[in-house]
């Protein structure tokens, strides 16, 4: 079939407008088609069509008369929203030793969600998370013909093009394409992203950053990932790998790192490289969740760990913050777990390191999902491909 000129780019349009109104009505709830029509600037027939074609797919449906008049005369409006419908997806987060996993219908709305210990040095992993996927489905009310998407964020490197994931985190995947493999053993259409960067989107979606369009998310556990949303759009990179943020150079002749340089920022402020710097005076402390307990208690030692590591990873974000200029940075991963004391010195160095003018239009927030946000980050995704597809 012959394809007529400018039909793409119009396929295209339609489907990032159709994206816009859903990140609206994911944000506001109930909203009016005037309203979607002002905040998108998109025509008010553009408005009514879209909306029109996703309540005939079951994705929207009229809640009501708008009575926020606020000053308005004529008839007023009907508000719509989204609604779960029948069709479900699921989202999963990979982690060293636990894998979280979240099934979700297409508002958004958490339907269920569990966890599962999975050790990633196994040699059967990947078909452990498999049997994971499956008895999730298995439990979900009305069976797996509801569920047609879903979605994996991994700690690494997800090369566009070949799926293949490069992770020191994750061993018996490197070099491995997980989502084929998850797809035939699930029966799912299946789509894997790196963890910080679903951890931008759920943040976006659902967190400190609800409805912003440019925002930097940094997750700070024992790697150190960017998660990059520019313009309302994830930015992978050209071949995926954008936000590798632990292995900018910070020290010329620093400690060797996984990666194989020297004196990366994850030689400095991981999660090892804290823990291991605390152990000096508190020996017993072994885990992420012994140090937000310290954290969290007011140890003076914990504290001044978690600060420093913040004030370094914070003069890398500075000098991105000159480069992109976002409307917030958020701050995550393990390492804030206790308090806001990691967000708070990314927040010094940033004002101190960042050009002034740009600075003071940055918030710095810290992360409100914790151990959720890339789980709920692969929902969102998850759901925006089920409802663009």
């Amino acid at each position: 079939m012959s394809i007529l000129p400018g039909t793409r780019g119009l396929s295209a349009l339609r489907s990032s407008n159709r994206r816009r109104l859903l990140d609206l009505l994911r944000e506001h709830g109930e909203i009016s088609r005037a309203d979607l029509a002002r905040l998108t600037d998109l025509s008010a027939t553009t408005v009514s069509s879209l909306i029109s074609e996703l309540s005939d797919e079951g994705v929207v449906s009229e809640v009501g008369l708008d009575e926020r008049r606020n000053g308005r005369t004529g008839r007023p409006g009907r508000l719509v929203q989204l609604v779960g419908g029948r069709r479900l997806v699921v989202g999963l987060d990979v982690g060293r030793d636990v894998v979280r996993a979240a099934l979700c219908d297409l508002s958004g709305a958490v339907v269920s969600e569990q966890t599962r210990g999975i050790d990633m040095d196994d040699a059967e992993s990947l078909t452990q998370v498999s049997a994971f996927v499956n008895e999730l489905i298995d439990q979900a009310a009305g069976g797996r013909e509801r569920i047609s998407r879903l979605v994996v964020a991994v700690p690494g490197v997800v090369e566009s093009g070949t799926g293949y994931v490069s992770s020191v985190w994750v061993p018996n995947w490197l070099h491995v394409a997980p989502g084929p493999v998850l797809a035939a053993a699930t029966g799912l259409e299946t789509f894997v992203e790196n963890d910080a960067d679903l951890c931008a989107l759920g943040e976006r979606s659902f967190g400190a950053a609800l409805g912003l369009n440019d925002v930097l998310h940094v997750k700070a556990s024992s790697g150190i990932g960017i998660g990059l949303v520019l313009a309302g759009r994830l930015y992978r990179g050209s071949h995926g790998g954008a936000g590798e943020l632990g292995h900018v150079q910070v020290a010329d002749f620093g400690d060797l790192c996984l990666c194989g340089n020297r004196g990366c920022l994850e030689t400095l402020a991981s999660l090892e490289a804290v823990l291991s710097a605390l152990r000096v005076v508190r020996p017993g402390v072994r885990t992420a969740a012994h140090l937000a307990d310290l954290v969290r208690d007011g140890d003076r030692a914990a504290i001044r760990v978690v600060t420093d590591a913040g004030a370094v990873i914070g003069k890398q974000v500075a000098a991105l913050c000159n480069v992109l200029a976002p409307q917030a940075v958020v701050v995550g991963g393990e390492l804030a777990g206790g308090g806001t004391h990691l967000a708070d010195a990314v927040r010094d160095a940033v004002e101190r390191y960042t050009k002034p003018r740009t600075a003071a239009r940055i918030a710095v927030l810290p992360a409100e999902l914790g151990t959720r946000a890339a789980v709920l980050g692969a929902v969102t995704t998850a759901v925006e491909a089920e409802l663009t597809a």
